[in-house]
């Protein structure tokens, strides 16, 4: 298993790199809800299983790195 590593783009956007190569991104969005101020979302490149939102910014990591390792395509 290797370990994935964030590259901040904007204050909004984050590049996913596992080994130097670009897998995917996240994005920070701002929830319709006032209960949810923000969410994230996980989106890895040539996924089948789409995007995945987060609600706590402390699970970002853990389920990029899932979403990377369990990638039905690598």
């Amino acid at each position: 298993m290797s370990r994935i590593e964030f590259r901040r783009r904007t204050p909004e956007e984050s590049a996913i790199y596992e080994d130097d190569e670009l897998v995917g991104e996240v994005y920070r969005q701002e929830s319709a809800l006032e209960e949810e101020p923000h969410y994230y979302v996980v989106h890895l490149s040539e996924d089948p299983r789409g995007p995945k939102r987060i609600f706590e910014r402390g699970a970002i990591r853990d389920t990029a790195q899932w979403m990377v390792d369990s990638h039905p395509l690598w």
